[in-house]
């Protein structure tokens, strides 16, 4: 059986000031959700979680009770939104050694590496400044019709595997995908943005 303390510690943990002063995907999470929500699944890619094989099922068990967050169906926030904490900075020779790092990847660092099922692996610089493809889908009068949001992710990474999905937000009818710029393929993310998908 999952440990829940340890499960409500880990994800208040990611949520929390401390966190959230450097964390850019669960800052830019927070930001682009409508009251500050955050879908349960995208904890499930953190690896302490997958390690401990942990499910949206013994998160939401775990945090039912937590004083510092709440849950909402799927999605779970800061208790009333609490406002995000202030990025930290770099400050002297951090800064200048991250500079040095930044230069080193940017040379040694010129093509995307993959695991072993073939699916790229995301760094760091993917999620800074992400493209955000927005999308509608066609639905019949009185056809009741939700969006899947792994149905979409799906059928986009095997149309266009060479387009690095970050991340997705959906509505009953729509959504965004955030795309990194990390040597985007720009022709590709055209050919997206003109194509109906099939799902």
């Amino acid at each position: 059986m999952a440990d829940h303390a340890k499960i409500k510690t880990q994800i208040e943990y990611y949520l929390s000031d401390k966190n959230l002063s450097k964390d850019k995907f669960f800052r830019e999470q927070i930001q682009t959700s409508k009251d500050g929500y955050v879908a349960i699944s995208h904890f499930l890619n953190c690896n302490n979680v997958k390690a401990n094989k942990w499910t949206s099922a013994d998160i939401k068990a775990a945090c039912s009770d937590s004083t510092e967050l709440e849950i909402k169906g799927d999605t779970i926030r800061r208790v009333g939104n609490k406002p995000l904490p202030e990025k930290t900075a770099p400050s002297g020779d951090r800064k200048r050694d991250q500079k040095g790092n930044e230069k080193k990847e940017s040379k040694d660092v010129q093509e995307d590496e993959y695991d072993e099922d073939g699916k790229v692996i995301l760094t760091e610089k993917d999620f800074d400044n992400p493209i955000i493809v927005s999308y509608d889908t066609k639905v019949n009068n009185g056809e009741e019709f939700k969006v899947d949001w792994k149905q979409v992710e799906k059928a986009v990474k095997e149309s266009y595997p060479k387009l690095k999905l970050i991340y997705s937000r959906m509505d009953p009818h729509g959504g965004h995908i955030a795309f990194s710029q990390l040597r985007l393929k720009r022709d590709l993310l055209d050919q997206l943005c003109k194509e109906t998908i099939q799902i």
